[in-house]
């Protein structure tokens, strides 16, 4: 009988198998980067609690706890949601103070100048400035998260640390990424509109690539002073000579590069966060500016995919833990004061019902970014667990607002 199954079973995978499409290259690369840790638990059938809880411990130190207190309250005390939301912009004073504080610079080691801080102490700032201001938390995660400073810490070269990672950490340059494209979205395996050719200078002879590229929706382009450029590179004439390869790759520009355009501004859903274009063409790029030389031509997939864990399964689940936090507060706060009939609203059928379901999505949120950020500071990077997080917190903040 199981001689039986077992051909039944070889039949069936071979016919899947032919009717399924081949996995790309860059599916191939997404599936072998990051770690496997607690999830080979839970979709090998055997989670154990009392596992999580030893090998993860979501914790902050005495310096970020002071931060937290002192530097992110006072960051707060500077934003008015209202005048935000009305003039579409921060105040002086409250740029000046995010820079000077190193807001921009918590995930930069301390070696470079930044804050060297955990992961945890990361999301919990976002998480309190999203209950002040919404637009806060959008422009101090994006250098936290998906900005250039991670991918140079990781990737770059030590010319481009040198040079980059003290001025992104004193806040001397705001950085963006661009990847966002208006034929291709967000998605980095296309880049549609965004590609780079290997020539060399006419002049000098030096190697470079000449980049055309059209980006928009680039989170703090308008204000940045250097942007992390996301090209599909070319190699028609075999210049790279087997060091580096075609393919995404991500080259370092600074606002002022001859041919770079950042800018206008636009502002997609009223939002006050700076959001702009970045583009260019034609634009000359020396191999120097290549994020981590020439060897990391080709190479943009496999750091883009290894650094989403710190965008997609923190900053944006500490947005919506920021929410669950002010509205299921707010919203319960006022259903007691707040009468019909000469009876709190929140003691009404309809309501309690509606808080309950804030309440339980705002606790699932929150526990959900503690055990994610403890993964995360023990050094790994859950590809699978980091996916569900944006998807499941992003939906689960919505569902509260």
């Amino acid at each position: 009988f199981l001689g039986i199954v077992h051909a039944i079973d070889k039949r069936v995978y071979r016919w899947a198998k032919g009717v399924l499409p081949p996995i790309s290259k860059t599916e191939n690369i997404a599936l072998g980067c990051g770690t496997i840790g607690f999830d080979r638990d839970i979709f090998g059938g055997s989670p154990s609690l009392q596992k999580l809880i030893d090998t993860y411990q979501p914790k902050l130190t005495p310096e970020e706890e002071s931060f937290l207190a002192n530097q992110v309250t006072r960051l707060c005390s500077l934003l008015s949601d209202h005048d935000v939301v009305t003039k579409k912009d921060f105040t002086k004073e409250a740029w000046d103070y995010m820079r000077d504080e190193k807001f921009f610079g918590m995930k930069i080691p301390k070696e470079w100048g930044g804050l060297g801080f955990s992961t945890q102490a990361v999301s919990a700032v976002l998480a309190k400035l999203a209950t002040q201001c919404f637009d806060a938390n959008a422009t101090v995660a994006v250098p936290n998260s998906l900005g250039p400073g991670e991918l140079l810490v990781r990737y770059g070269t030590p010319e481009q640390k040198e040079y980059f990672l003290p001025r992104l950490a004193n806040g001397t340059l705001i950085p963006c990424f661009g990847l966002t494209g208006p034929h291709s979205g967000s998605d980095a395996t296309s880049l549609i509109g965004s590609h780079c050719v290997v020539q060399k200078h006419p002049k000098t002879g030096e190697l470079g690539v000449v980049a055309t590229f059209k980006k928009r929706y680039i989170t703090l382009a308008p204000v940045a002073g250097v942007v992390g450029l996301g090209l599909n590179l070319q190699d028609p004439d075999g210049l790279l000579g087997g060091e580096g390869e075609e393919g995404f790759t991500v080259a370092l520009l600074e606002r002022g590069h001859e041919g770079l355009r950042m800018g206008p501004r636009h502002i997609p859903l009223s939002a006050a966060f700076m959001n702009g274009t970045v583009e260019g063409e034609d634009v000359w790029i020396p191999m120097t500016s290549i994020l981590g030389g020439q060897s990391r031509c080709g190479f943009g997939w496999n750091m883009f995919v290894e650094c989403l864990a710190e965008g997609r399964g923190v900053s944006l689940p500490a947005g919506s833990i920021g929410a669950a936090r002010s509205v299921v507060a707010g919203v319960g706060a006022y259903s007691r004061v707040r009468k019909q009939f000469r009876v709190p609203i929140a003691e009404f059928g309809g309501i309690q019902e509606a808080m309950a379901k804030a309440g339980s999505d705002g606790l699932i949120t929150i526990a959900g970014g503690d055990v994610m950020n403890a993964i995360v500071d023990n050094h790994e990077a859950p590809m699978v667990i980091s996916s569900v997080m944006k998807q499941n917190c992003t939906e689960r903040g919505r569902r509260i607002v």
